[in-house]
Formats: C-alpha cells, sequence, structure tokens
C-alpha cells in the first residue's frame, strides 16, 4: 500500500426506533407495511373472474361502467380498488388520450375523450389537465387532497405508458394510486437480454437479422474449448420478447392476440376511429382481458422468485416518478430550438462553400493531385442542344433561303454556346445582392446590353425539350444540386449534408495527417503514401488501415474537437424528438405555467427508459459546453416553495462488487486489494481504482474507468483490447493484447482449476506431480499435461473430465470475481440481499454454458437495484414517520432524487443519510458481515439544489444557453456532508 490511512471523525447521530430484531426484519416489517394495501387489491384481481364483456360500448365523453347485469351508466370514474387498464391514443392526433378500457373484478369501463366525439377543425397541441383520463376525482372537479384518497392498485401491461395519461398523475400532492406493470414483472421473471432476443426471433419467426447473428455467435463460440456453440436451446420456450401479444402466449398460451386492429391508432386518423368505434374499444378491451389473464399466471411466480416484500415495495414506489417543470421549458425549448436551427444553416452554408471550391479543381483536371478528392465522380455531360430551325420550303426558282431569324439565333447561339461553355466548369454561385440603381455610363451601354439579351433570348429555340441539370459540372457535385423542376428548389449544392460520404472528403478530414478514403469493401479508411510493398494492381483503388471508429460522425467530432468527445451516432435527432415530445406531455397544472411531466419508469430496473425522459439516457446526463440543448437535465426546476434533495450513491457497483469478494475471503471489510482501495483509496493521491488501473496500463483516467466497470461487468479480455485501440489508435493490435493480458494479469488475475474426483484419481493413478496452491487449485498447465498423460495411458481415446471448477487467483481482484461468479454459475443464482432470481431464460439448466457474461453482469446491476429498492422503502418509511413533505421524483442509474418541501429539505438530507446508512447495513448484514466502515456509511454529499443537475455548482453553460442558470433565475445549490446535515439539523429528523 505505501501510503498512510486516514480516518473520519465519529458521527454522532440518533436513529430513530428500528423494528424486529435484525435490520433485515426492520426492512421486512416495513416493505409488508407499506405494500399490504396494494398487495391485497392486487390478488382480489388474481382470484376474480372477469364479468362478460359487454356487446355495446356506449358513445359517451368519459367514462361509462357496465354492469354484471348489462346495464350501463355514466360515471365520474371507476371506484373500485383494483384495476387493469388500458389506453389507446390515435398518433396522428398527437399525444392525447383518445380511448380506455378498464376492468375491476365486478364492471367493465370505457372512457372517450372530447377530441373523439367532437369534430373540430383543429385542437390545441397543449395538453391541460381536461383532456387526460379521470381516475381518482371528477374531471372538471378541482382534485381533493391527497388523504381523502384510498390506496388502489391498475394493472396494465408497459403500464408507465398508461400512467402518463392519468389526470391525477400530474398533481404535485401526489396520490395513493400504484401501479403493476406486467411487462416489468415478466423482465425478472423470464425476460431476454438483448443478444438473447436476436436468437429467440429467429428461432420463433425466422428474421433474416436474428438468423445472421445466430451464425456469427455460433461461428464465434464453436473455437471455445468448453464444447460445442450452443448447447441447449431450452431457454427458447421459457422466456420471450417483452411485448404483449409474446408475453400472453408464453405464460397464457391459446389462440395468439390478434393486434391488426393496433394500426388504425398508429397509421389511421380520429375519423377512422369514430367509424370503427365498436372495433376499436372491443380490440382494447382483449387487451384489457390478456393483461388479466398474463397478470393471474405472473403475480405467483414474481412472488416466489422476488421473495422478499423491499422487491414488491420497491416497485410500487419507482411506479410513481415525477419531474416538476415551470415556463423556462418552453423558454429552452424555443432557445436550443433556435440555436441549433441557426448552426444548421451556418454548416450548411459552410458545406456548400465547400463544394462549390472543390468543382473548380475541374478546371484543368486539377483533382488528379488532391489526395482526397481525386476518386470521385468526376464524369460531365456534354451541353446538348437542338440543331438549326428548319429551313424554309424551296421557292419557286428552286433556291432554298434561309429564314434571317434563323441566322441570327444561330450566330447568337455559337456566341452564347462558346460564352457558356466558359462558365459550365464553375459551381452554381448565389445571385449577388441588389446593386441599386444604374450610373449614367452604365445607362449609356444599356442598349448594347439591351440587344446582347434579345440575341440571347432567341436561342431559346435551340434548347432541349427536356432540361439537362447542370451540364458540364462534375457527377458528384450534380447530385447535390436539387433539379429545377423540383419543388422547394434552390440554387447552388444545397442537397449537401454531413450524413453524405463526400462531405468528409469536401472537409478534408485526416486521421494522424493522412487524408480519409472510403472504400466499398473495407469501409472507412486512410490512405498511407510512401508504401510500395502492398500497393494492387490499380493504384486507384489503394486502401490504407481501417478507422478505429464505427462511423464517419464520430470523425466529424474528432475533426472539429479534441479526440475523446465523440457524440452518439444519430443523437441530434434522437434529442430533438424527445425534447418535442416532453413539450406535448408537460402540463399546465396552474396559470403561472408551473407543470410536471411523467417519467416511465422500469419497476425492475434502476432509471428512467422511454421517449418522454430522454434527460435520463446516460448520452443526456453529462453536460456538455459545446452542445447544444445539453443542459436539458437542469430543465427539471422545482415550484417555488419546494426543493429536489438527492444524492450519487458512491461508488455504489464498485463497492458490492468488493462487499462480496470480501465475505468470501476473509469475512472482513477490506481485507482484498480491491475492498481496500475502495474504502481509503483516493482520488487526490492516486490511490483509489481508477488511477491504480491507469498507472498499471499506461492511459489516462477516464479511460481507465470504462475499462474498470466493462471489467466488473463480466467483459474479457477482446473488450480491452478493442477499448485500447480505440483510445490510442497507434496501438497495434500485439500491443494492445499485451496492455490487455497485463491489465487483467494484475487485476483479475489467472486461471487456476480446481480437479474433479476423475482428476483427482488420475493423479494418483499416474503419480504426477502437481502444483497446487493454498486453496488445492492447479495451474492450466498442469492441466494440460494430466489430460496428455491420461490419453497416452488410456487404452480408449476419452477426454476425461478433469475440472470441477475454475477459479481466479494472483489478482487485485480475484475473491471478487470467484464469488460473482460463484453465484452466475450456481443452480439457482439469486441477488445476495434481497434473495431476486435469474430470469428463467438465464439459469444454468436452461443455457447450459452460454451468456456467462450475462449472468456475471446480472449478479452486479441486480444487487443495485436491491439497493434503491432497500432506498425507496426506508425513505418512504422516514417521510411518513417524521411528517416529512415529500414524494420520491426520479431515479438515474446511481442517481436518486426526491421533491420536498423547502422548509424540510435538511430533515429529508438527513433522512436520505440514515436511509444510505441503513441500506449498507443491510448489505453487510445479509453477507454475513456484522460491521460497517463510516467511510460508506454515508453520501459524501447531499445536494440541495433547485433544479435537476449533476453538480449543485455547474452553471450549465451552453450555445443553447450562454448565460448560464442565471438567465432562469436559478442560484447554486447546497452540497452537504453528514457533519453540516447534523449541525443544520441538530441530529434529529424532528420537526
Amino acid at each position: 500500500w505505501g501510503k498512510e490511512t486516514s480516518t473520519l471523525p465519529d458521527v454522532e447521530l440518533q436513529l430513530p426506533r428500528m423494528f424486529g430484531d435484525s435490520i433485515d426484519e426492520h426492512f421486512r416489517l416495513l416493505a409488508q407495511k407499506q405494500s399490504l394495501p396494494y398487495l391485497e387489491a392486487a390478488e382480489e384481481l388474481l382470484r376474480c373472474q372477469l364479468p362478460p364483456l359487454p356487446e355495446r360500448w356506449a358513445w359517451r365523453l368519459g367514462w361509462t361502467r357496465y354492469g354484471p347485469d348489462g346495464r350501463e351508466e355514466p360515471v365520474d370514474f371507476p371506484e373500485e380498488r383494483a384495476l387493469v387498464l388500458d389506453v389507446e391514443v390515435c398518433v396522428a392526433d398527437g399525444h392525447c388520450p383518445t380511448l380506455a378500457v378498464a376492468v375491476s373484478p365486478h364492471a367493465w369501463y370505457s372512457w372517450c375523450s372530447r377530441r373523439l366525439l367532437e369534430q373540430r377543425y383543429s385542437w390545441s397541441s397543449h395538453l391541460t389537465l381536461a383532456d387526460l383520463i379521470p381516475m381518482e376525482s371528477p374531471a372538471g372537479a378541482s382534485c381533493a387532497s391527497k388523504q381523502d384518497w384510498t390506496e388502489r392498485v391498475v394493472v396494465g401491461h408497459n403500464v408507465a405508458f398508461d400512467r402518463a395519461f392519468i389526470k391525477e398523475q400530474y398533481l404535485i400532492q401526489g396520490s395513493k394510486m400504484r401501479f403493476l406493470d406486467t411487462m416489468s414483472m415478466h423482465m425478472a421473471i423470464s425476460g431476454l437480454t438483448g443478444f438473447q432476443r436476436s436468437l429467440w426471433m429467429a428461432a420463433k419467426h425466422g428474421k433474416r437479422k436474428g438468423l445472421q447473428q445466430v451464425k456469427e455467435h455460433m461461428r464465434k463460440t464453436r473455437s471455445k474449448a468448453e464444447g460445442p456453440a450452443i448447447t441447449s436451446w431450452d431457454w427458447v420456450h421459457v422466456g420471450s420478447i417483452n411485448n404483449l401479444a409474446d408475453v400472453h402466449a408464453l405464460y397464457v398460451g391459446g389462440e395468439p392476440l390478434e393486434k391488426e386492429a393496433r394500426e388504425i391508432f398508429v397509421k389511421g386518423t380520429m375519423a377512422d376511429i369514430r367509424s370503427n368505434f365498436q372495433e376499436l374499444v372491443s380490440y382494447c378491451a382483449r387487451d384489457v382481458q390478456a393483461t388479466h389473464e398474463v397478470f393471474q399466471e405472473q403475480l405467483p411466480l414474481f412472488m416466489e422468485r422476488c421473495p422478499h416484500p423491499v422487491t414488491f415495495a420497491g416497485m410500487l414506489e419507482m411506479g410513481v416518478s415525477y419531474l416538476p417543470v415551470n415556463g423556462n421549458w418552453n423558454r429552452y425549448l424555443n432557445d436550443a430550438q433556435g440555436i441549433y436551427e441557426e448552426l444548421q444553416k451556418e454548416m450548411k452554408k459552410s458545406l456548400m462553400n465547400l463544394a462549390n471550391d472543390a468543382c473548380q479543381l475541374l478546371h484543368e483536371h486539377r483533382y488528379k493531385d488532391d489526395p482526397w478528392l481525386w476518386d470521385l465522380e468526376w464524369d460531365t455531360q456534354e451541353f446538348k442542344q437542338k440543331k438549326n430551325p428548319g429551313k424554309k420550303k424551296k421557292g419557286r426558282d428552286g433556291n432554298s433561303q434561309v429564314s434571317p431569324a434563323a441566322m441570327d439565333a444561330e450566330e447568337s447561339a455559337q456566341e452564347c454556346q462558346e460564352v457558356a461553355q466558359r462558365a459550365l466548369c464553375k459551381p452554381v454561385l448565389l445571385a449577388p445582392p441588389d446593386p441599386g440603381p444604374p450610373s449614367e455610363e452604365e445607362e449609356l451601354q444599356a442598349s448594347a446590353s439591351q440587344l446582347c439579351l434579345e440575341r440571347l433570348k432567341e436561342t431559346v429555340v435551340l434548347q432541349p425539350k427536356r432540361l439537362q441539370h447542370l451540364p458540364g459540372h462534375p457527377g458528384w457535385y450534380r447530385k447535390l444540386c436539387p433539379r429545377l423542376e423540383e419543388q422547394g428548389w434552390v440554387p447552388g449544392p444545397s442537397l449537401i449534408s454531413l450524413q453524405m460520404r463526400v462531405t468528409p472528403k469536401l472537409m478534408r478530414l485526416a486521421w494522424d495527417g493522412f487524408p480519409l478514403h472510403y472504400s466499398e469493401k473495407h469501409g472507412w479508411g486512410y490512405l498511407v503514401p510512401g508504401r510500395q510493398d502492398n500497393l494492387p494492381a490499380a493504384p486507384e483503388e489503394t486502401e490504407g488501415p481501417s478507422c478505429p471508429h464505427r462511423v464517419i460522425e464520430n470523425l466529424y467530432r474528432q475533426h472539429c474537437l479534441e479526440k475523446g468527445k465523440e457524440q452518439p451516432p444519430g443523437l441530434e435527432a434522437a434529442v430533438e424528438d424527445e425534447l418535442l415530445l416532453n413539450l406535448v406531455l408537460t402540463l399546465r397544472a396552474k396559470p403561472r405555467g408551473t407543470g410536471s411531466a411523467v417519467p416511465a419508469l422500469c419497476g425492475c430496473g434502476r432509471k428512467a427508459v422511454g421517449r418522454r425522459t430522454g434527460m435520463c439516457s446516460p448520452g443526456h446526463r453529462v453536460l456538455q459546453a459545446d452542445r447544444v440543448g445539453s443542459e436539458l437535465k437542469a430543465m427539471v426546476q422545482v415550484p417555488p416553495g419546494y426543493s429536489l434533495v438527492g444524492a450519487d450513491v458512491d461508488s455504489q457497483e464498485l463497492w458490492i462488487a468488493a462487499v462480496l469478494g470480501e465475505a468470501q475471503f476473509a469475512g472482513m471489510h477490506g481485507c482484498t486489494a480491491f475492498g481496500w482501495m475502495t474504502l481509503q483509496g483516493k482520488k487526490s493521491n492516486a490511490t483509489d481504482l481508477h488511477s491504480r488501473t491507469a498507472a498499471t496500463v499506461g492511459i489516462s483516467r477516464e479511460h481507465a474507468k470504462v475499462f474498470n466497470y466493462g471489467r466488473i461487468y463480466g467483459a474479457g479480455q477482446p473488450f480491452a483490447e478493442r477499448l485500447l485501440m480505440q483510445f490510442n489508435h497507434r496501438l497495434t493490435q500485439q500491443q494492445a493484447r499485451e496492455k490487455a493480458q497485463q491489465m487483467y494479469a494484475v487485476t483479475k488475475g489467472i486461471r487456476r482449476f480446481h480437479l474433479s474426483e476423475e482428476g483427482e484419481w488420475l493423479v494418483t493413478k499416474l503419480n504426477l506431480a502437481v502444483d497446487r496452491a493454498e486453496d488445492g487449485s492447479v495451474s492450466a498447465q498442469d492441466v494440460q499435461r494430466l489430460q496428455r498423460e491420461a490419453m497416452k495411458g488410456s487404452r480408449w481415446e476419452k477426454k476425461w473430465n478433469l475440472v470441477e471448477q475454475r477459479v481466479w487467483a494472483g489478482g487485485t481482484e480475484s475473491e471478487m470475481f470467484n464469488k460473482l461468479e460463484s453465484i452466475a454459475l450456481s443452480p439457482s443464482p439469486q441477488t445476495p440481499v434481497l434473495g431476486c432470481h435469474i430470469s428463467r431464460a438465464l439459469e444454468p439448466a436452461m443455457v447450459k454454458g452460454e451468456f456467462v457474461t450475462s449472468r456475471v453482469n446480472w449478479v452486479v446491476q441486480s444487487s443495485a437495484v436491491d439497493y434503491l429498492h432497500l432506498m425507496l422503502v426506508a425513505m418512504k418509511w422516514l417521510f411518513e414517520e417524521f411528517d416529512i413533505n415529500g414524494r420520491f421524483c426520479i431515479s438515474i442509474h446511481d442517481e436518486v432524487r426526491y421533491l420536498v418541501q423547502h422548509q424540510d429539505r435538511y430533515r429529508a438530507a438527513l433522512a436520505l443519510q440514515i436511509t444510505n446508512l441503513l441500506t449498507r447495513c443491510m448489505f453487510a448484514y445479509k453477507l454475513g458481515l456484522q460491521d460497517l466502515p463510516q467511510s460508506v456509511a454515508f453520501f459524501s454529499a447531499v445536494d440541495i439544489d433547485q433544479c435537476l443537475r449533476k453538480e449543485v455548482t455547474m452553471n450549465c453553460v451552453t450555445p443553447s444557453n450562454p448565460m448560464g442558470m442565471e438567465k432562469y433565475g436559478i442560484p447554486q445549490g447546497e452540497a452537504l456532508d453528514i457533519y453540516q446535515i447534523i449541525e443544520i439539523t441538530k441530529g434529529s429528523l424532528e420537526k
């Protein structure tokens, strides 16, 4: 270690009264209390048989109830405490709910929107609460207080979509309604990995893309020493993709669901929906029936596979996330869109100028000496014209006379043709500005100019009927210019964009000083001069090494900015779509423009998903000063009188992985090198994990982070080799391999093997000397030698099963990886803390030795989900116990945020610190560790802020927000450690 250890001052804090005899029992009792009313309501749906479907659906505004006796009546909203709901939206009409169907154990319900019933020329694109579906209060009435509402549960498939159209979910005080998602439960019970989805599609539907990936997977895995490519396809029968039709087929079976009517909502108009009203409501009702059937099969399975009540309670709390916004949201949208369009125009103008300049190289064939442009399409079209107009018929004297007009036209044509030919090689330029009134000298020359123009007009008769498209210009340039007859024609190469292959050449992009080159066979690469030994016969097909970037968009970023700031491909369009969609889902709750947005969260995950929550995806979390609109997260701003209180869990995955290894190794915190670095390592003196990895391999600390997390998630040495070559393109394949081997030998260690009974018998029988470690493992060389000797001494050509278990040894993280792999490869993998089982489609009995990386990744990621669920349960308990007025806002990976009334913000910060302490204690307790280091017990800082941003001091200056957050009137927030919070609150959660 070679460094002095640091100690922290003691924390004097009186914890709230706990329940039960252990921390586990405390959490169990809390979760049972919080979830019991909702579980009882869900069990009503579980046991019931749905009433028969109505024969006819009412064409009526709002909710209509259909009793079991067939009687229909209008109601304000369904009052039963358990419902299955499905909402449909006419895409062409915007993002306003069109109709909905719900069912309870006692009755069916249908809901029709005003936009469906009333035909207007146009509707407002801005949604209000009146456009949404009431579920707990009458449509036009003022909402009751939260205390007047009862606990209710709504079940749906991808229910987060349906929740976004429920009126009460946009109220800042929240409601007692909770949501159960059959899609999320399916992901926990029988969900598939991304690669499994492709294999599943290939197996079920024979999709071409899926089959190609299957072949590629089999080609790669055949070379493995473990055995054949895919040892079992049994998992295909216990898993499915996430849509309702396939989930229903998996759990219920029977006739496949009919989904053709859905296309009317997607592609049709409101008039189409009116014309097919009865059919479409029946389709919606059949989906509700199917969801109920799936739920009846899923809930017992979910409770069996996720037995701890904290999981169920945590999922309920995650399902009611809430993002506050205000009038600054629209201001941000307008500013970002305006700057974006302005920059787009500037970029288009610059690209057009580059194309015009390059077109000049056609003169005297100068393009042949240009290393970027030499291989473009430089062929030109000749200028075509009609032959001379027809001659007059012979006169009586037999002499033919040519029309004077025709002769003049011919002469003019020759003159103009010469002028035209001289101008053909010039690019199409924009018209010059108006020079103003003519001078006296110009007026004297007007008559001569007029004569030339008249003679030029007469040459019109020589033009072909179909005008040529820019004759005399190179082919690549003609493709960039719209034709005259096209709608919206503008002069010049206006079709050019960054997505075209010609653009990098026009921009003269280089890689390491060498010009970029595109080959149909090899893709993007670069040309290296002076190499004669590997040139093919045709020099124009010269190829250089391939660029390590996957897409050319990254090269634009490399060309314009420093390396390492590439944006993901297609991000601009994705951001624009998400921003505009968020615009219509942001609702005015009060006249002054305050409102909210409802994110879509996966109950079995840690972060918001779906298009409506673009600010929560990894690409949008990081503020970049050069990216338009990247201040997006900071536009989530609280209304007056509220604060956002939250924190990032410090090194969450690293600590979880480390404590698993420590429990396996010696049952003591910090007993492994990896665990000690997690507890005592500091960035300031380069003793933390990322700094040590960077020093070992000779890379930057930021790059080392990527390697470390990838390795912990199960990525192997080939992953490290690819990353090394991407981060340092000058590395050869061999150099990258050596660095990766060095990194993995130091961190993960080397493979050793525990011999099976058969192997031990052979060692004794053959009297072989093997080098055993303290744990009895042997090296790979000894296993190979034993196999060879066994084959020599055997009368049969038998491949002996020598190895019982593979382990890692000699690395700083060996014990951690041994623990992760022992969980992932166990007969029934479970998370160590809450005991959640892995998806049935990834159980070893179904996949044999396949998808090991995904299973190792699952151990860490799902344990992090357990961490979040424990935090949500503890925070809800503390808020209710000590009357802290706040609600869960959102979870983004390792961040958690709460919306709290301003006067309660410091008590909420203390509650968050206590929650982290209890959650870490729960982890340690379940792993058999009876204490907890103070360095990981509390958050390093709890943020109290007026907006959602990574750091409370960030000003969020971007091209679309040059004035920073001061323009929006948002001051810097507070970041308080546990000592500061205790000083402010006196260590008490009491008011």
